[in-house]
């Protein structure tokens, strides 16, 4: 058996990352995961999946880099400029094409396939920097590697075939050498890496905490909630421990992300009409800061305190007549205290950059945990000069699903 060298690109509605792993003959060796976020407080093993382009369309940045670096921009400055985020769903049930556009944060519009391809060519350049400096400098090409690139298990043929021309123009592999990428679809790979990790979390009716059971002819469902997808088969382990899918794979897109939806509707409908929008398309740097706290609030089960920017602020003031800013009727409430943002000073304190997930005791930061521990209370908002506060029970975390009532 000869050298085997594999790059693995886990490219996800609200995550990426990637994982190397080089072995030498018949070795045997962990893949390697790269910790992201460091030096803006984070330490998790994916970064945001957002990229940002300047007005003549060139990249500038990916993951944390691109979201600080938009958070920051002054409203004028982010007009100029393209920010994409979540936006792996605009091929979900869609005829697709070359020409296909999307829209950044602030409306204006860019090719798909560029979008696409630029945030791959990124993950696969940081991927090749980060063997370079562990293996004493030796260059290697991508043409090196195997690469492996997961899609929802529910995208069509064409999804499948646009994230292939996208790997193609990104330089993960040429024309004649397409057999050096290989699709894999996130269930079952979420399924074969399940079955590498402690059984601790795996009970079944049968067995107990200190068994997971792989013998010949065990079946099991695979639900992988995402941010975008939910993707759910059933699979059985085959002599050999091979697997077989025994039924066909089925799902949608209700994903984590069908939340944050939900929470921007709510603004909509809590505050004077057309003021979110307003906000949206005037200062799109400051709603994706507003959009960033409220995913921290779905992975924490206590209170979080989301800023609200002295634009927004200023605007719901201008088209309110009231004192009271909200539909109350709609489970907000307003107590018109003085909440120490310093209006003089044109901007809201923000809070400091927190972990998306915060370690629990004996746990290393960025692990995934049960959803039982993310069911936050209640949110409170910090407007310049007063505070508002509502309760939204049931809040679901990061991929998580809730009924309609």
């Amino acid at each position: 058996m000869g050298d085997s060298f594999v790059i693995a690109i886990d490219f996800g509605t609200a995550f990426s990352g990637y994982a190397i792993n080089i072995t030498k003959g018949q070795e045997k060796s962990e893949p390697y995961l790269p910790r992201w976020g460091k030096e803006y407080g984070f330490d998790t093993p994916k970064t945001p999946t957002c990229i940002l382009f300047n007005e003549d369309e060139k990249c500038l940045s990916f993951g944390y880099e691109a979201k600080m670096a938009y958070q920051e921009m002054s409203g004028e400055e982010a007009k100029k400029h393209y920010f994409f985020e979540d936006f792996k769903m605009e091929l979900y049930s869609k005829k697709l094409s070359s020409n296909l556009k999307i829209k950044a944060a602030n409306g204006k519009s860019m090719k798909a396939l560029k979008v696409f391809s630029e945030s791959l060519r990124f993950l696969k350049e940081d991927a090749l920097r980060t063997i370079s400096r562990n293996t004493q400098g030796k260059n290697f090409l991508a043409s090196d590697f195997t690469w492996v690139l997961t899609v929802p298990a529910i995208w069509d043929l064409s999804a499948k075939q646009f994230m292939r021309e996208a790997a193609t123009q990104a330089g993960i592999v040429t024309e004649g050498d397409e057999e050096k990428l290989v699709m894999a679809l996130e269930p079952e790979a979420a399924s074969i890496w399940c079955k590498k990790l402690p059984s601790d979390g795996f009970i079944s009716e049968k067995h107990n905490e200190e068994s997971l059971d792989q013998s010949a002819g065990t079946q099991y469902i695979v639900v992988d909630c995402g941010g975008g997808t939910i993707d759910i088969t059933v699979h059985e382990v085959l002599d050999g421990g091979a697997l077989k899918e025994r039924h066909k794979v089925s799902g949608n897109d209700l994903g984590g992300q069908t939340v944050d939806r939900k929470f921007k509707q709510f603004l909509r409908e809590i505050f004077p009409e057309g003021v979110w929008d307003q906000f949206e398309q005037n200062s799109p740097s400051a709603a994706q800061k507003i959009m960033y706290e409220f995913t921290y609030l779905k992975q924490v089960d206590k209170d979080v305190q989301i800023s609200c920017p002295f634009t927004l602020g200023s605007l719901i003031k201008e088209k309110s007549d009231t004192e009271n800013f909200v539909q109350s009727e709609l489970g907000a409430s307003w107590d018109g205290r003085v909440a120490g943002v310093a209006a003089s000073e044109g901007r809201p304190r923000l809070p400091s950059p927190r972990p998306l997930l915060p370690a629990l005791p004996g746990e290393s930061r960025g692990v995934p945990r049960p959803a039982e521990r993310h069911s936050p209370s209640s949110v409170s908002w910090v407007f310049p000069g007063a505070s508002s506060r509502w309760d939204v029970p049931g809040t679901p975390h990061q991929g998580g699903v809730q009924e309609a009532s």
